[in-house]
């Protein structure tokens, strides 16, 4: 899984007037994995312009901006504006103006929002976005959304926005995309625009050419930095629609919508006090450590007995990704005493996974960042960097000892070319989830 390099910030507008009143709010998130205060920058700015004009508006930025959290947003909002990174499939898009091929997705602080098809996937499950018909979707900046990545247009630039705007239009969304700087489709409906047909025709750029691809009409110029998929009389919320999120039905909505996806084996850890004669316990605390704490897989339960009875207090607890748990237990008796009893739990397979997340070059100094995105730590591999068609010739290679995962290392080498490959775990001796996603070309 990789982010495009051009930063997205995507504005998208939502109409739930058909869900209740009081989830009806404006969201807006940005600058995800905290790397641009451009986008930070100006999603503050639009968020202050709203806020003076009546709107309600809730705000995610940087590590904040999670994927339950953007998901919770979205629920019931009448506009959510996103300002982050679009993301694909390692191997589905070349970085040079190649064809690039669906999934697309918005990238949060821990993870991405996959388009499929019409829907969204996210750990492993996938649902429709809680939209009403007829919403208004608008990316600014948007990798993919426009056909454009950095300053190359993909060979498929139809196809592309086809694909990327469907994770909305499936749920009834009017979808626009535009490069242009300073969100300029938002102030003009701020300003008096009664649709987005009337907004278009103010833009800087107007999109006049449409065509038709698997039998949606898709709105763009030749070599365009628009587009436009939906109906041209969709509009932006006014004020009144808005009013203060409500967090409790939205976390709802996440548990009962956006279940996690775990089918490997559901270990019990059992923790056992025993307390002889009058000996009583008082209280109790329990904690985990997990890689994903938000989702429900490991069953825990503990045991309170006077020795004799063998009475049971059965309590559980729940997460949901392949991983090694460490829980425990601490138990404080009426005498004030503490114990403490602790366990390693094996959830599933748990097995790392590499990626090149990204290269810079400074002199003849080459930076490689790789991260882990897997399950398990990764231990004992060399990332290769080679120039040309051959890795056995002007290469380099650096060793990593142990790269824990959620990780990240960066690597620093001598390299004297411009372009390259770098392969994380280039002799393949780590065993991951996916061996298909290390390799990637600067």
């Amino acid at each position: 899984m990789r982010y495009g390099k051009l930063m997205l910030a995507a504005f998208i507008i939502l109409s739930l007037t058909a869900l209740p009143l009081s989830e009806a709010h404006i969201l807006i998130v940005a600058d995800s994995l905290s790397d641009s205060s451009c986008m930070y920058d100006e999603a503050k700015k639009v968020a202050t312009t709203l806020k003076n004009r009546g709107y309600q508006v809730v705000e995610l930025y940087k590590g904040n901006a999670t994927v339950k959290n953007i998901l919770k947003g979205m629920y019931g909002a009448d506009a959510v504006i996103y300002a982050g990174h679009g993301g694909y499939m390692s191997g589905n898009y070349d970085c040079r103006g190649g064809y690039a091929s669906p999934p697309f997705s918005l990238v949060a602080s821990d993870g991405y929002i996959w388009g499929a098809g019409d829907m969204v996937q996210v750990n492993g499950q996938t649902f429709y976005l809680p939209f009403k018909e007829g919403i208004p979707v608008i990316l600014l900046h948007a990798c993919f959304s426009t056909g454009w990545v950095e300053d190359y247009e993909v060979k498929n630039p139809i196809e592309t926005i086809y694909h990327f705007s469907r994770m909305f239009t499936g749920s009834g969304a009017n979808y626009y995309a535009t490069a242009w700087d300073g969100a300029e489709i938002i102030y003009d409906f701020l300003n008096g625009s009664r649709n987005f047909y009337e907004a278009n025709q103010k833009n800087f750029e107007v999109i006049n050419k449409s065509t038709v691809y698997n039998g949606t009409t898709i709105w763009r110029n030749d070599h365009g930095y628009a587009a436009f998929v939906g109906d041209w009389n969709g509009t932006f919320p006014g004020a009144s629609n808005t009013t203060p999120y409500d967090d409790a039905a939205a976390e709802e909505w996440y548990r009962t919508k956006v279940k996690p996806n775990f089918t490997g084996s559901k270990p019990v850890a059992d923790f056992t006090y025993t307390y002889c004669g009058s000996t009583s316990l008082r209280a109790f605390t329990f904690r985990s450590t997990a890689y994903d704490p938000d989702n429900d897989t490991i069953t825990l339960k503990w045991n309170f007995g006077d020795g004799s009875t063998a009475a049971c207090e059965e309590v559980t607890h729940t997460y949901a990704r392949d991983g090694y748990y460490t829980v425990s237990l601490t138990a404080t008796d009426s005498n004030g005493l503490i114990s403490v009893k602790k366990k390693t739990i094996t959830v599933g397979n748990p097995k790392p996974d590499l990626v090149v997340t990204g290269t810079r070059k400074s002199g003849s100094t080459l930076y490689i960042y790789v991260k882990n995105q897997g399950t398990a730590a990764a231990r004992n591999f060399y990332t290769r960097v080679w120039y040309g068609s051959y890795s056995t010739k002007n290469y380099k290679q650096v060793y990593t000892g142990t790269l824990n995962p959620g990780a990240t290392v960066t690597l620093k080498t001598y390299y004297r070319y411009s372009r390259g490959t770098v392969k994380a775990d280039y002799y393949n001796k780590v065993s991951e989830k996916s061996e298909t996603n290390n390799i990637r070309k600067f």
